[in-house]
């Protein structure tokens, strides 16, 4: 038997994960994803998806070596070892998108 279309965000809202939408027809409709407190599973003018859950920021951290030249690393172990003259925030925008 062929599992349901969305059977991984039917397995998630009923885990108590928050659910998103949007129209599949985003021509006429605007882009964005909404909450979706009881999703219509079988209504082909939507696609869902789980509610991305925010990720823990990364860094490059910025440390002189042994010569004192400046290098950039993203190992926080190896950095912790050495002088951090700072550290520089790293984002990127990966929508996950569902269709």
């Amino acid at each position: 038997m062929k599992s349901h279309k969305w059977a991984k965000e039917i397995k998630a809202w009923a885990d108590g994960e928050e659910i998103e939408f949007r129209y599949v027809n985003r021509l006429i409709h605007k882009d964005d994803w909404e909450y979706c407190d009881y999703p219509d599973w079988n209504d082909n003018e939507f696609v869902f998806r789980i509610k991305p859950q925010p990720k823990e920021p990364q860094y490059l951290y910025v440390y002189a070596d042994f010569r004192g030249d400046l290098q950039i690393t993203d190992n926080t172990e190896y950095a912790n070892s050495h002088k951090v003259f700072g550290k520089i925030k790293l984002e990127a925008d990966d929508e996950t998108e569902t269709n």
